[in-house]
């Protein structure tokens, strides 16, 4: 039995081993604001396509990925079930366009605390990441992941 698991071990890692995450940031907002959000930059060293479906973290209830979008003149979040990283490229998350939104801050964030969050892909493979709380505009501190 382990030797059937093996392979799928193996491929869940290599998948990962193709995923760079550069610049990790969490917004830090005002004491009291329930939810906030987090930016950074998706490399895909791999030469297929690569879907990120999912994220989590201790530090929320929630996290979901949205998008800004034009709906009747009106700009709007709307929730992605899933977003494409194209082979040998990159998606930028960033404040106005895709995010991950977190929603239902359990404990107030701090300037320059590390969050851990676990993003999914669609090959069931996860990668988590430390991102660092900063204000809106900061620069990451902790460069690459």
């Amino acid at each position: 039995m382990k030797a059937l698991l093996a392979p799928l071990f193996l491929f869940s890692t290599l998948s990962l081993a193709q995923v760079e995450v550069k610049d990790p940031l969490v917004r830090l907002l005002p004491p009291g604001v329930p939810n906030t959000a987090a930016y950074m930059e998706l490399v895909n060293t791999a030469p297929e396509e690569l879907r990120l479906t999912g994220a989590e973290s201790d530090v929320v209830e929630r996290i979901e990925i949205h998008d800004h979008q034009m709906h009747e003149g009106m700009m709007k979040m709307v929730q992605q079930q899933e977003v494409k990283i194209p082979a040998n490229s990159s998606l930028v998350f960033k404040p106005g366009g895709l995010h991950l939104m977190m929603f239902g801050i359990k404990k107030p964030l701090e300037k320059d605390q590390e969050v851990m969050i676990t993003l999914t892909f669609s090959d069931d493979s996860e990668m988590e990441i430390k991102a660092v709380v900063a204000e809106p505009g900061a620069s990451n501190p902790h460069k690459h992941h």
